[in-house]
């Protein structure tokens, strides 16, 4: 991890912030706890921004809750 890394495009804050958190959603991070981070007002923002990516961990969550409960 201590070579630099190299991009075809420039690499704005904007968009490292965008992958953050991204990268959270994809982990299973809370939203309540990435809107907080962030600094969102309220977290209709938050959701607003990352709705693409809350579907794909809905679907996640889904069949979570399925296994779960077949499960019992």
């Amino acid at each position: 991890m201590n070579k630099p890394f190299k991009f075809d495009k420039v690499v704005t804050c904007h968009a490292l912030r965008h992958t953050h958190c991204s990268v959270l959603i994809a982990e299973g991070i809370s939203i309540h706890y990435i809107s907080k981070r962030l600094g969102h007002k309220n977290i209709g923002v938050t959701m607003s921004v990352y709705s693409h990516l809350l579907e794909q961990s809905f679907e996640k969550e889904e069949e979570k809750a399925i296994k779960f409960l077949e499960s019992m």
